[in-house]
Formats: structure tokens, C-alpha cells, sequence
């Protein structure tokens, strides 16, 4: 009797467990509410076309979220762990030639669970990235791809994640007090992770200027060269991001909303791995709060009306790269 007692005892404690810890973990839950991408004739026109550059895009969609996931299980506080274990294993993936995007959520669910809605935030500006690159890599007429970037921008702002096309004060964004965290304690991860947002935004303009589909891979192959240099050497000596006008400025000057995005897309890259980096933000809980604090009061457009990290003037110059 006493045994089926302590059973029955045991069960209920169990289930009281099992509904509270849910109940408490409820408050950072958060509704994954994904949008599908905007859809066209001209989708996957990159991965059917030129594969090699679409290979090198999905390498590094997982560098990014193994970075993430390593500094939140680690606490940032092992060099070896991020700078030779995390990004050895990106330079593997990258190495492996992947044909599809990976899963970002199977390969980090503790950040995807810490912040999703940032996550969101980063998969909405890169499917524009995405979209932009299939635009210009497809038959289209010049005139059709104008309006099929205007379409797809559109369609981008109607998101509440869409990041705003204002130009931002990148300098100001990089002076929290923990700014700069992650590219002094890993300087190679950093460098690698600028060196795919160089690939991400100097092949605009060759793309664009390339008459044709062979024109097109061979304009992109001194990028994709350099590219596979900088993974080799990391480039540590930059001290900025590559910016899109920097490698782009044909580019940056017809659609500067969109330059303005994917530039305000790397900066928050870098802000939150900053965050993540940080011991001054020591638990998951401050990093969280910290994410979404920059996160709606200077990334999303939403914060347009009152966010004072709009730049109005000219952007200060980067000549470092």
C-alpha cells in the first residue's frame, strides 16, 4: 500500500512539475509568426543559374547561427571554443558545397528560443537579399527587374520585422558600451563573418553591369576568388563592416532604401553578437531584454518616428577595407 502510496505521490508531483515549468517558461515564448517569401517566376533563377555563388550563400547561413549558439552555451568565455572549434566547423560547412540553405533553428534552438523575433528579423532582410539576387540573375528585362525590386521591397516594408531604409549611424550603433566586444575577443570569427558581407554585397554590380549569364559568373568569380582568400586570412585588420556603397555604389545609388536595409542588417549582426559576447549583459535573460531594446528602438522601421540613430547627413567613410 505504501508503495502504490509514494507512486501515486510521485505522479502527481509530476504532473504538477510538468504544468508549472511550462507556465514559467511561458514568458519567453514568443508567436512564430513567418511570413513564405515573395513569390515569383524568377525565384531560385541564382541557385538554377549560378551555383557556385548560391553554394557560397548557404555556407555561411550557418556560420552565423553555430556563432550565436556557441557564445549563448559557452558564455563567451572560452577563445578557443568560438575562434578555432565554431568557426572551424563554419569553414567545414562552407568547405561541403551545400546545395540548400541549412536549418538555422536545428543549429541554434537555444538563441532561436533567447530571441526569436530578431531571428525573424535577420530571415526577412536576408530573403530580400535572396530575392534581389535571383532578380538580377534571371531574363528579365531591365525595366521588369526595376519593378520586380521595387515589388519585392515593397512587399518587405509591408513586414512588422522589415528594418528600416533610413541610413543609420553606424558609428553611434557602435559605441554601446559593450560595442566591439566580439571582434576584440574573436577577431577571426569577426573577420570571417565581414568577409561574407563583403561577398553579399560587392557582386551587385557586376551582376547588374554583366550582359549575360556566362558575363554574369565571370564578373562574380575575382568576388568569389577574394572571398575564399579572406576565409583563409581572415581580413583583421578591417575595423568596419564592408558597406553596400563601398562595393556597390551603382547599386547603392538606384535603390538606397535597400543598401540602406542590407547595411542596417550587418550592423545588427554585429550589435548582437556584440551583446551575446558580453559579460557586462551576464545573463540570458539581460541579453534578451538588450536584443529587443536596439533591436525596436533603432532597426525596425516601426521606430522611424522616433528613432535618433537616423543619420541625416552624409555617412561618415569607411576606407579601411
Amino acid at each position: 500500500m505504501k508503495t502504490k502510496q509514494w507512486r501515486l505521490s510521485a505522479l502527481v508531483l509530476g504532473i504538477v512539475v510538468w504544468i508549472t515549468l511550462p507556465l514559467t517558461a511561458c514568458e519567453q515564448f514568443e508567436q512564430r509568426d513567418k511570413r513564405f517569401y515573395y513569390r515569383a517566376l524568377w525565384n531560385f533563377s541564382l541557385r538554377d543559374n549560378l551555383k557556385e555563388l548560391d553554394i557560397d550563400f548557404n555556407g555561411i547561413d550557418f556560420g552565423h547561427s553555430n556563432l550565436y549558439e556557441s557564445l549563448l552555451l559557452t558564455g563567451a568565455n572560452n577563445v578557443s571554443t568560438i575562434e578555432d572549434k565554431a568557426r572551424k566547423e563554419t569553414l567545414r560547412f562552407i568547405a561541403s558545397r551545400p546545395i540548400l540553405p541549412p536549418n538555422e533553428e536545428a543549429i541554434a534552438p537555444t538563441y532561436m528560443k533567447l530571441a526569436w523575433r530578431a531571428q525573424n528579423t535577420f530571415d526577412e532582410a536576408h530573403a530580400l537579399h535572396r530575392s534581389t539576387y535571383d532578380i538580377y540573375v534571371s531574363d528579365l528585362s531591365p525595366a521588369e527587374k526595376d519593378r520586380a525590386i521595387l515589388n519585392v521591397l515593397a512587399y518587405y516594408q509591408d513586414s512588422p520585422y522589415a528594418m528600416t531604409p533610413q541610413r543609420l549611424d553606424h558609428q553611434r550603433l557602435d559605441r554601446f558600451p559593450y560595442s566591439k566586444t566580439f571582434r576584440e575577443t574573436f577577431p577571426l570569427f569577426n573577420a570571417t563573418i565581414w568577409a561574407y558581407h563583403y561577398l553579399q554585397v560587392a557582386v551587385y554590380d557586376p551582376l547588374s553591369a554583366a550582359p549575360d549569364l556566362p558575363a554574369k559568373q565571370q564578373a562574380v568569380q575575382p568576388i568569389l576568388n577574394t572571398y575564399h582568400h579572406y576565409l583563409e586570412h581572415p581580413p583583421v585588420q578591417w575595423t568596419f563592416m564592408p558597406l553596400v556603397a563601398e562595393y556597390s555604389p551603382r547599386f547603392a545609388e538606384q535603390y538606397p532604401a535597400i543598401a540602406n536595409i542590407f547595411d542596417n542588417l550587418h550592423m545588427l549582426h554585429d550589435t548582437i553578437s556584440d551583446i551575446l559576447a558580453s559579460d557586462q549583459l551576464p545573463t540570458w535573460d539581460a541579453k534578451r531584454k538588450e536584443i529587443y531594446r536596439v533591436l525596436d528602438s533603432y532597426y525596425l522601421a516601426s521606430a522611424d518616428a522616433t528613432n535618433p540613430m537616423v543619420l541625416h547627413e552624409s555617412p561618415f567613410p569607411h576606407s579601411q577595407h
